[in-house]
C-alpha cells in the first residue's frame, strides 16, 4: 500500500511538474513571438529610416544641378554682356560717314547692353537665393540624417537587446528550474 501511495505522489508531482514546464514553454513562445514580431517593425523602421535618408540625398543633388545650371546661364549672360559692350566700342571707334545711322547702332547697342546688364543682375539675385535656400535646407536635411542616424543606431540596439532576450528565453526555457 506504502509503495502505492509513494507512487499516487510521484505521479502528482510529475504531473504538477509537466504542468509547470507547459506552462514555461507556452510563455516562452509567447514571449519569442512578441520579441520576433518587435524585431520585425523595428527593422521596417530602419529601412524607412534609410529610404528617408536616401531621399534627403537626391534632393540634395538636385539642388546642386540647379545650382550648377544657373551658374552657366550666369556665366553666358556675362559672356553676351562682354560681346555687346566690345561691339559697341568698336562702333564707337568706327569713324561713320552716316551719322544718323551711327546714333541709331549705338542707341540699339545700349539699350541690348542694358537689357544684358539686368539680366546678369537679375541671375546673380537669383543664384544667391537659390544658394541661401540650398543652404538653408542642406543645414536641415543635415540635422535630420543625423537625427534619422541616431534613431536607427538606436533602434538597432534594441534588436540586439530583444534577440539576446530570445536567446535567453530559450536557453531558461530548456535548462530552467527543474
Amino acid at each position: 500500500g506504502e509503495e502505492i501511495d509513494s507512487l499516487q505522489k510521484s505521479h502528482v508531482f510529475n504531473m504538477q511538474k509537466l504542468k509547470n514546464s507547459e506552462l514555461r514553454l507556452t510563455e516562452a513562445e509567447q514571449k519569442m513571438r512578441e520579441l520576433a514580431l518587435n524585431i520585425k517593425m523595428k527593422e521596417e523602421l530602419i529601412k524607412e529610416l534609410v529610404r528617408t535618408g536616401k531621399d534627403a540625398q537626391s534632393v540634395s543633388r538636385q539642388y546642386s544641378l540647379k545650382i550648377t545650371k544657373l551658374e552657366q546661364e550666369s556665366e553666358q549672360a556675362k559672356m553676351e554682356l562682354a560681346e555687346t559692350q566690345k561691339r559697341l566700342q568698336e562702333l564707337e571707334s568706327k569713324e561713320l560717314r552716316d551719322i544718323p545711322e551711327k546714333a541709331k547702332l549705338q542707341k540699339e547697342f545700349r539699350k541690348k547692353m542694358d537689357a544684358a546688364k539686368l539680366k546678369v543682375q537679375r541671375q546673380a539675385t537669383e543664384l544667391q537665393q537659390n544658394v541661401a535656400q540650398m543652404k538653408h535646407q542642406q543645414t536641415q536635411l543635415q540635422k535630420r540624417l543625423c537625427e534619422e542616424s541616431e534613431k536607427k543606431k538606436q533602434l538597432e540596439a534594441e534588436i540586439q537587446r530583444d534577440q539576446q532576450q530570445i536567446k535567453v528565453g530559450f536557453f531558461l526555457f530548456l535548462y530552467g528550474e527543474e
